[in-house]
């Protein structure tokens, strides 16, 4: 199992990024988060390749599931989408003519519908894991290498990450250094905070985050219930 809050970066950062957007709701939503959020919550992040010919956003390349008590990060559960296909739906004509005879966690945003690539991811996850999850972040390459961009240098498992897309250093780290794709990702998430506080860019990671979120290159369903979990949270529990 994870450590507790030492990879979900990408969850952190999605939330500081929303929370600019949604900080103008504070006052009218802190109450009303309260009560939605109170007890126990789990959020799934989709770890996404866009490389993949499809209409959605990208193929799952790794997925973790986050649980929320109260205010705390609690157990972090990294879920592989290999060989994990939803009990029921059936495949597109698209995704058939594909080669697809059954819909898989790693082709569940295959659409341009992303609520209902998440819904599907959802219950995926739910089907094979028995986790019930509240909330999707979804994480691209992209964003990931804006926020390596502007906070590096960045050290991740004894390799300097520099001049070389996150996905094609997540690919290395797994084939030369013997590392899970799930510890691929960790590792870089921390190296990546690690640097921001290093190097004295925390700010500069918030900003890169946001322009991210604003790009679409960090997506969030529910949004509405989402902006309700930042303002009850707040940026110093969450980044604490």
């Amino acid at each position: 199992m994870v450590s507790k809050k030492k990879i979900l970066l990408v969850v952190i950062l999605a939330i500081v990024a929303v929370m600019a957007v949604a900080g103008v709701y504070f006052m009218t939503s802190y109450n009303e988060g309260k009560e939605t959020f109170s007890g126990e919550q789990n959020v799934l992040v989709l770890c996404t390749d866009p490389s993949e010919n499809r209409p959605g956003i990208g193929a799952v390349d790794m997925a973790f599931v986050i649980n929320l008590k109260d205010s705390s990060i609690g157990n972090i559960t990294p879920v592989y989408p290999g060989g994990l296909a939803h009990p029921t739906l059936k495949p597109t004509a698209d995704m058939q003519a594909e080669g697809l005879n059954q819909w898989y966690l790693h082709d569940s945003l295959w659409s341009s519908d992303l609520e209902n690539g998440t819904k599907i991811a959802q219950e995926i996850v739910k089907y094979h894991t028995n986790i019930s999850t509240d909330m999707v972040v979804v994480v691209t390459p992209t964003a990931i290498d804006a926020m390596l961009n502007a906070v590096g240098p960045v050290q991740s498992n004894g390799q300097e990450v520099s001049n070389v897309s996150s996905i094609d250093f997540l690919r290395e780290d797994q084939s030369n250094h013997g590392a899970t794709r799930g510890d691929a990702i960790e590792n870089l998430a921390d190296g990546i905070r690690d640097a921001a506080d290093k190097n004295g860019k925390k700010g500069d990671l918030i900003k890169a985050a946001l322009d991210q979120y604003s790009q679409g290159n960090i997506k969030v369903t529910p949004e509405d219930k989402f902006a309700k979990f930042v303002t009850y949270e707040g940026i110093n529990s969450i980044l604490g």
